[in-house]
């Protein structure tokens, strides 16, 4: 008889013995012989019953910590934590809801944890390389730039012991303990998937972007420039504009690129400059014949997409990334178990909005 198939999936069935009850006590069974001590110790220690001497309770703590257990240690020989959250422009509107999703979130958090907000000026890189290098947290949870001189940063304090998470924007070639976000690509198809649908003819669509050292803006225009490939050969991509979130830079490249490009059927913006396409759209006149697709949920885009301007946004959870970073690290130091928020993971999905669901609940 031949041999029998797998379950679907490639899972194999687990043996009897394999419960979760004996996984646990098989790693308890690693820290009893990493801490040089008996399983009945490490028992008591980790489930505080009492009973062991403050030298050998170090060590076993000690030896949990050097495993990554996963589970929260007990809170008595936590030290301090400190985490660093480096955005930047407070101005702009996610960034604004970043930095309130920190504050709203940090407030839950026991007080042996701080979490501290620092803002770069990101015209200049260097500045948030820099901040990163001098940080004196435990971690640090950062939006960058994939340039040379943050990955660098990231690989120094890393190479220190100082877990990195990359927030928004990746930066995985650099050793970051996690990336938290959504996928940008799979946004940029969704966007030029409705965008086709929404179009009244074929034709070219104009791209205004922030900054393409950003890896989400460029996958987004990837995703976006990638689906249009592969669905729909009548639509293409006429330009892509780098308005840096600067309206005045925003503004004036879009009104430039509409009257040169006069059969445009849309616009994708994967910037914040939601209010510049607007007033390009009223000062070229082109609102009406524009199929207008942009991200995040601010009260400029609801309110764009109220009134019509807007055909739908792409928010991208900002609330939720803020909670899952510090999730992660809450993990990675032992807070785990105590300190998780519901519905947490560093698989962050995104949301479409448009008029019909931005308005006030309406009752039949």
């Amino acid at each position: 008889m031949g041999k029998r198939p797998d379950r679907p999936g490639n899972l194999k069935q687990a043996s009897a013995g394999d419960t979760p009850a004996t996984r646990g006590r098989a790693r308890l069974a690693q820290v009893a012989q990493v801490a040089g001590v008996g399983i009945a110790t490490v028992d008591r220690v980790l489930n505080e019953r009492g009973n062991v001497a403050p030298e050998t309770t170090r060590k076993v703590i000690d030896a949990a910590r050097q495993l990554k257990l996963a589970r929260s240690l007990p809170a008595a020989y936590r030290r301090g934590l400190r985490l660093e959250v480096i955005l930047t422009r407070p101005d702009l509107p996610l960034f604004a809801r970043l930095n309130r999703a920190f504050i709203d979130a940090a407030s839950t958090l026991d007080r042996s944890v701080i979490v501290q907000r620092s803002f770069v000026d990101e015209a200049k890189p260097q500045l948030a390389a820099d901040r990163i290098l001098v940080t004196q947290a435990d971690a640090v949870i950062v939006y960058g730039q994939e340039l040379p001189s943050v990955i660098d940063a990231v690989t120094s304090i890393t190479a220190g012991g100082k877990p990195v998470v990359t927030l928004c924007s990746d930066l995985p070639t650099s050793p970051r303990l996690a990336y938290v976000g959504i996928d940008h690509y799979s946004a940029g198809r969704t966007a030029a998937y409705f965008m086709t649908r929404m179009a009244r003819r074929p034709g070219p669509v104009i791209v205004l972007t922030h900054c393409l050292d950003y890896r989400a803006h460029a996958q987004r225009i990837g995703g976006f420039r990638d689906w249009l490939s592969e669905h729909k050969a009548d639509v293409s991509v006429a330009c892509i504009l780098e308005g840096r979130d600067a309206p005045d830079l925003s503004e004036r490249l879009l009104i430039e690129a509409l009257l040169g490009h006069a059969d445009a059927i849309g616009i994708y913006n994967t910037s914040d400059a939601n209010v510049a396409v607007d007033q390009a759209l009223q000062t070229t006149r082109r609102g009406d014949d524009v199929v207008f697709i942009g991200h995040e949920l601010t009260e400029h885009t609801r309110r764009l997409l109220v009134n019509g301007t807007m055909a739908l946004t792409i928010d991208q959870n900002p609330e939720r990334q803020a909670r899952a970073a510090l999730d992660v690290l809450l993990a990675r130091f032992g807070y785990a178990a105590e300190m998780r928020f519901p519905g947490s993971s560093n698989d962050v999905t995104f949301s479409i909005y448009g008029p019909e669901n931005v308005r006030p609940c309406r009752r039949i």
